[in-house]
């Protein structure tokens, strides 16, 4: 009798056991197989929008680079244009011949928001040897003294007669050409020819009465990181452009028309 009792005791634990380890298994399957669904399900549900949100963002940074490539172009095409126009009076292009770089802003300003409002893009060459280096990219708040109210936008063009306007664009962002900043400004006109000789900066403008006889300066001159890196590539410097170190066929003409 003990004996076939402990024979069905053994019977039934194995069996307790076997159905203890069958549950045990079965649940960890199950467990598995829900987690992966679940895994599946938020892969399905996020691979659209993740997809979505990389391939607008691509898609915005592309479009970004190439209206910025457009834009920088047409601005080398505009600097050509006035620089045209300098060229025209004989004294003008004796003082261009001297400068040791030019900024030039080929439309500054909308109506009467020019005193302190609205800025200009320009581009910023530099000659070392007789020869200009590819423009770099800048913009620039505002005209800081004596631009006249009211006055028409145009195109405006500062010639760096000295070493120290030209190193004030090597040295970072918000720059400052004006009286404050230590430069001397002299606008340019043809009875003044004598007075630019000892200038830092000559200021010059198509747009008859812009400056209102004032001597004038400009404030908050930034690098234009989308421009200059639509042109040049990422990573490209202000210096290594100024120093002729970067180059680009787009300016070709542009640095043709300037004299050595």
């Amino acid at each position: 009798m003990k004996s076939r009792l402990t024979g069905k005791l053994y019977t039934s634990t194995a069996i307790c056991a076997a159905l203890a380890l069958s549950l045990s298994l079965g649940a960890q399957q199950t467990m598995a197989a829900g987690s992966e669904t679940n895994a599946q399900a938020q892969a399905q549900a996020q691979t659209p929008a993740a997809k979505s949100s990389i391939e607008t963002t691509g898609s915005i940074s592309a479009a970004n680079h190439a209206e910025a490539g457009k834009e920088a172009r047409n601005l080398i095409d505009e600097s050509l244009a006035s620089v045209g126009q300098m060229r025209q009076d004989e004294g003008f292009r004796e003082v261009l011949s001297r400068a040791k770089g030019i900024y030039i802003v080929p439309e500054y300003g909308k109506g009467a928001a020019i005193i302190g409002g609205e800025g200009g893009a320009g581009v910023v060459l530099v000659k070392q040897d007789g020869e200009w280096s590819d423009p770099a990219f800048y913009n620039f708040g505002g005209v800081s003294l004596g631009a006249q109210a009211g006055g028409e936008a145009g195109a405006m063009a500062f010639l760096l007669m000295s070493d120290d306007a030209v190193n004030a664009f090597k040295s970072g962002n918000k720059i400052t050409l004006d009286a404050d900043a230590g430069f001397t400004i002299v606008n340019w006109s043809g009875d003044a020819e004598a007075s630019w000789g000892k200038a830092d900066v000559v200021t010059w403008s198509d747009t008859e009465g812009l400056f209102g006889g004032a001597s004038v300066g400009v404030t908050d001159i930034n690098w234009d990181d989308d421009s200059n890196m639509a042109v040049y590539g990422a990573g490209t410097d202000m210096t290594a452009i100024l120093e002729g170190e970067a180059e680009t066929d787009e300016a070709d003409e542009l640095k043709a028309a300037l004299p050595g």
